[in-house]
Order: C-alpha cells, then structure tokens, then sequence
C-alpha cells in the first residue's frame, strides 16, 4: 500500500470526504430520474439505458466510499502544529 493509503484521516478531512459523496450521491439520484422515468414510460433508448447504467455504477461506487470511510480508523488531531 501507499503510505498516503495507510495514514489515517482527521476528523475534519473525514467529514468533508464524508459531506463530498453524499453529496455526489444525491446528485447522481437527481440526474437519474429523468432517465429512469422515461425508460419505464417509453420505449428504450440506449442514451437513457446509458445513463442509468453510468449513474447505477457512480451510485454503488459512493456507497462503498461511505461504508469503507466508516470503518476506516481516526487520526487524532494534531495541536498546534500549521499555521492558522
């Protein structure tokens, strides 16, 4: 492994990885709809297949994020040691 793999993260990187793919994940779910509504609705094209497809695999990419991120171990925050 890395080393950048193998550090732990802070608490405040943790949270905003954390805050970024629930965010990206939300995003993904929006951009679906649209595409998963008309697939059911009308006949199939490949761009909305496409699109579902693209954003199923973003989806579970994302929640593995999460899931991993939570059984990932903390780092304790450094006192004093950057510059404000």
């Amino acid at each position: 492994m890395k080393r950048r793999e193998q550090e732990r993260l802070t608490e405040d990187r943790r949270a905003s990885v954390k805050l970024g793919s629930w965010m990206s994940l939300v995003a993904v779910v929006l951009v679906m709809i649209p595409s998963v509504f008309r697939l059911i609705t009308e006949p199939l094209r490949w761009g909305d297949a496409a699109m579902v497809t693209a954003g199923t695999a973003l989806a579970a990419f994302h929640i593995v994020r999460l899931a991993r991120l939570k059984r990932m171990p903390q780092a304790r925050r450094r006192e004093g040691t950057g510059a404000s």
